[in-house]
């Protein structure tokens, strides 16, 4: 049982923080003089950890009976959806 709390942990450590990073790569500004190779790989950066958090949060927030962990699901959904919106709004 250890290790099932374990690897729950994880995967909920690993949807917090790329939802987080997502977000966080969403306000980083970049030079003009990198903006040609550093854009397009930040918004490459920011999709794929942003899809990782809403696939994760998705399948915690509808599985999961406890409130606390629909509020987690919920909290990794909200951030990949904020920063789907601020890539694809620029």
């Amino acid at each position: 049982m250890e290790s099932l709390a374990l690897l729950v942990s994880l995967i909920m450590i690993i949807m917090l923080v790329s939802g987080f990073l997502a977000l966080l790569l969403t306000f980083r500004k970049t030079r003009a003089i990198s903006n040609v190779t550093a854009k397009p790989m930040q918004r490459v950066v920011t999709l794929v950890l942003a899809g990782i958090s809403l696939f994760i949060g998705f399948q915690i927030l509808t599985q999961v009976n406890s409130l606390g962990g629909q509020i987690f699901g919920a909290i990794g959904v909200t951030t990949a959806l904020i920063a789907f919106y601020r890539v694809f709004k620029k």
